[in-house]
């Protein structure tokens, strides 16, 4: 029985998955953000960072500033999976199908996660074309692009469940890029040093909880299991609050 229940779960699960992957490419909305993205990885590459000027150019720029890009990227791609939803009045059938919520969930993330993936893939020609202008250890850049996917995707979590409480796309969309800058840009080590000024163990939770020293440390090439958990359980976090706000709507 619990075998059955789990190839339901994951045939349910790839049935929103194929869904929404697909319905992202029938719109040509998806092929600009494409386009925006990969302009502007290239804009912050070679001219963010002096890149020809430096006599020792490197890739780091593409990835200091991923973070911000996909604050912005990443809501664009979210805020249609829920409004398009309402707008055509299916969220009601869905829900009234013999499906569990945590795969509605669940599939409809992979697809928006995916997407990121192809945007990824998609600005790799400009890894390829740095990389024969100028020598660079390869499997750095291989593992950073792999971390900043999985960066991505605890961005693309909380941006789903913000698009999740949203009944329109604009709404979803500027609520998400606000929630997004605020992760990857509030820090609450200021408070710390005011409240209790040179106590090392809060400043080193403070500094755990800390998404931006997260993510610099790990594309500075500090990669350690506590970086990735931290990032997962974002992507937990962000899940676990959407089945919640999809199980408040349905009652």
């Amino acid at each position: 029985m619990m075998l059955m229940e789990k190839i339901k779960l994951k045939k349910d699960i790839l049935t929103f998955f194929y869904k929404d992957f697909k319905f992202y490419f029938q719109s040509k909305m998806i092929y600009l953000l494409l386009v925006i993205y990969v302009a502007m990885c290239g804009s912050i590459t070679l001219f963010g960072g002096d890149f020809f000027a430096n006599t020792n150019p490197n890739f780091y720029h593409f990835f200091k500033f991923q973070p911000g890009i996909m604050a912005l990227i990443i809501p664009a791609i979210t805020m249609r999976l829920w409004a398009d939803e309402y707008k055509q009045n299916t969220l009601e059938v869905i829900l009234s199908q013999p499906v569990l919520y945590k795969s509605i969930v669940l599939g409809k993330f992979l697809a928006s996660w995916a997407v990121v993936g192809v945007m990824l893939l998609a600005s790799m020609p400009i890894w390829w074309c740095v990389s024969s202008l100028i020598d660079m250890d390869n499997r750095i850049i291989f593992v950073n692009y792999f971390m900043v996917f999985i960066m991505s995707g605890s961005l693309c979590a909380l941006s789903f469940f913000v698009a999740s409480l949203c009944y329109n796309m604009i709404g979803a969309f500027l609520l998400g890029c606000v929630t997004c800058s605020m992760v990857i840009s509030v820090s609450f080590r200021w408070l710390v040093d005011k409240l209790v000024p040179d106590n090392a163990i809060f400043m080193k939770v403070v500094n755990a909880f800390n998404f931006s020293m997260q993510y610099n440390d790990i594309i500075a090439g500090q990669i350690n299991i506590s970086s990735i958990l931290y990032f997962g359980l974002i992507i937990v976090f962000g899940l676990v609050l959407s089945v919640v706000a999809l199980d408040y709507k349905r009652s």
